[in-house]
């Protein structure tokens, strides 16, 4: 007697989806150290929380990119245009985030401490990784189903 094809197990997905955001919560991790370390730097040592945003931004989101890409199996150059540009306006939108966030906690640092430069500083840096920490979940679902999406193939099951 033969068996009959059972059909896909939800379990398959869910697997796929641990291995992924395992994946990505360590490139995560990665690129969250170099950022934050390249913000508090530049930040410290008295560059606008703009800019230090911006270059925080791009410590993180290069590594990011190329590394989640490898993550979600994503392979050869005839798509990596369009991940690229999908990529990027996910990132910029998380810059964004973060720019406005900083500015408007810099603002209030300086109100608030005035007198203590390191108070200020964890402050403002304290919004940067705030920010990112609340876009974690955000991205993964918006690298998974729009960045590095593919075209499901649908298998009938006879």
């Amino acid at each position: 007697m033969a068996a009959t094809p059972e059909p896909p197990s939800k379990s398959g997905g869910t697997g796929r989806y641990w291995r992924l955001l395992r994946g990505f919560a360590a490139v995560s991790a990665l690129a969250t150290i170099s950022s934050q370390l390249v913000f508090v730097v530049s930040y410290w040592i008295g560059s606008a929380s703009t800019l230090s945003t911006v270059l925080g931004w791009l410590a993180g989101a290069i590594p990011n990119f190329f590394l989640n890409r490898r993550n979600w199996g994503s392979t050869g150059s005839h798509r990596l245009g369009g991940e690229l540009t999908r990529f990027a306006l996910v990132s910029v939108a998380t810059f964004l985030i973060a720019a406005v966030a900083t500015n408007y906690t810099e603002e209030l640092a300086h109100n608030l401490f005035a007198d203590s430069e390191v108070r200020r500083v964890a402050l403002v840096w304290g919004a940067y990784l705030g920010t990112y920490l609340l876009m974690f979940v955000v991205k993964f679902f918006l690298l998974d189903r729009v960045v590095f999406a593919t075209p499901r193939r649908h298998e009938q099951v006879r």
